[in-house]
């Protein structure tokens, strides 16, 4: 073999190897902008706030798809762990880009979680292509008297 073959040899496996990378890293990046460009938002009850415990609280938020592939999606509320119900999509054409639901139960003294999962479908299948949770902890407060105190909002 002699200097020109080896060269190239070389030229074969050095284009190869960009097109591998290449590949690799188109790959990557389209999987990060995938999951960075979708969200799933809650706006009430925020983070840390203080509600009146014993009633229902209403529970406001918006999400969006990360992608075109990502169709027939929806969005279903949990409270402390109590099992998903569907929430109620605003949106343009019924879409869940804003959506209100509440909680399942009432607001227990203490400590209290919701969670929303937001998941999106293939065309023509029932498990989900894609799959987003968020979880917010919020707190239940109660006076002495046994009547439901008044929020207040974090800062």
């Amino acid at each position: 073999m002699d200097d020109k073959d080896l060269c190239d040899i070389c030229r074969q496996e050095t284009a190869l190897l960009f097109a591998t990378i290449t590949t690799a890293l188109i790959l990557v990046t389209s999987i990060l902008t995938s999951s960075a460009s979708a969200y799933l938002k809650i706006f009430s009850p925020k983070q840390g706030q203080q509600v009146p415990a014993g009633s229902f609280l209403p529970v406001i938020g918006t999400s969006t798809p990360s992608n075109a592939t990502h169709t027939k999606c929806n969005v279903q509320l949990q409270t402390n762990q109590h099992g998903y119900k569907p929430v109620q999509p605003l949106g343009p054409g019924g879409t869940y880009t804003n959506w209100k639901g509440a909680t399942s139960e009432p607001v227990k003294a203490g400590i209290n979680q919701v969670e929303d999962q937001f998941q999106c479908f293939s065309p023509n299948t029932t498990t989900p292509n894609f799959t987003k949770h968020l979880v917010h902890n919020f707190t239940g407060i109660q006076t002495n008297s046994g009547i439901p105190a008044i929020p207040t909002l974090p800062h």
